[in-house]
């Protein structure tokens, strides 16, 4: 397989992936034939190899540039944000005002920065 196919249009299978599932499809003879992956797996997938990208090579344009990096702020681009993760910054947000948190421009302007 050289492109990316919808899990159904391979499959008589009913059953859905979760978001974080990776599978290898086989044929009759449990041969190879590809690998599913769910959105979350997909990502950690790139992740890997857009960080080995980033050590190998010392130009920092180029591993900023890299296709699986692109690819990773195109999938996340059109995510929606995460409830759980939008719960927890607001409420870091009030407990960071109850605790009298100084915000940095505070911190740089005392520190004459």
């Amino acid at each position: 397989m050289n492109k990316l196919i919808p899990f159904k249009k391979f499959t008589k299978s009913e059953n859905n992936l979760s978001l974080s599932d990776a599978s290898v499809v086989v044929d009759k003879d449990n041969n190879p034939l590809g690998f599913v992956f769910g959105r979350d797996s997909f990502i950690s997938l790139c992740t890997v190899i857009d960080d080995e990208f980033e050590k190998r090579v010392n130009d920092p344009k180029k591993a900023f540039d890299n296709p699986a990096g692109k690819l990773i702020d195109l999938i996340e681009e059109k995510l929606p944000v995460n409830p759980k993760f939008a719960s927890d910054l607001k409420s870091s947000i009030k407990n960071a005002k109850k605790t009298r948190w100084i915000p940095l421009e505070e911190v740089a302007q005392s520190l004459n920065v």
